[in-house]
């Protein structure tokens, strides 16, 4: 998922920009108009912070969308008159290990969206999933040799008893 917001256009996707608060990991492209030498991809450093033209280090984590966007405008200000900024975001993924509890093994998925974690984790799954979540799911059911095996144990019985009838006669 690539959202973008744009101080010349008005915030796309409003709701999530308003919810989405940005952390290490989040790859940010940045563009601002007219100033393409100034055009930065990258993702947000562990400490939360990015580096930019003009600005050096900036704190990006802790801030959502909206918030962010708008320091950029007023600080790219000082620099361009009337800056129009985009911002592009990729979230971070969502990781759901699946563990097949028959087979014992085990899977990791990278789900790109909240909807799409939701899908890998199953119905069963009541948890809340956020961006840059890692989500264990039981995708089986612990085996149970008895059940899975009822019809050998009646049947080597059977042979038992078979045997034990005819050697006692």
């Amino acid at each position: 998922m690539i959202l973008f917001i744009s101080s010349s256009f008005g915030i796309r996707h409003s709701a999530f920009a308003s919810e989405y608060t940005l952390a290490p990991n989040d790859t940010l492209e940045i563009k601002i108009t007219n100033q393409k030498n100034l055009d930065t991809k990258q993702a947000i450093a562990p400490d939360g912070s990015i580096s930019l033209p003009l600005l050096g280090h900036v704190v990006a984590s802790g801030q959502t969308l909206a918030e962010f966007n708008n320091y950029l405008t007023s600080e790219f200000s000082k620099y361009f008159e009337n800056p129009q900024i985009v911002v592009f975001l990729t979230p971070r993924p969502i990781y759901v290990i699946q563990h097949n509890l028959e087979k014992n093994t085990w899977e990791v998925k990278d789900a790109k969206t909240i909807e799409e974690a939701r899908a890998y984790a199953g119905k069963d799954y009541k948890g809340e999933i956020h961006y840059g979540d890692v989500i264990h799911v039981d995708t089986s059911s612990q085996p149970n040799w008895i059940s899975d095996n009822w019809y050998r144990i009646i049947t080597g019985t059977a042979v038992v008893v078979g045997i034990y009838a005819t050697l006692h006669k």
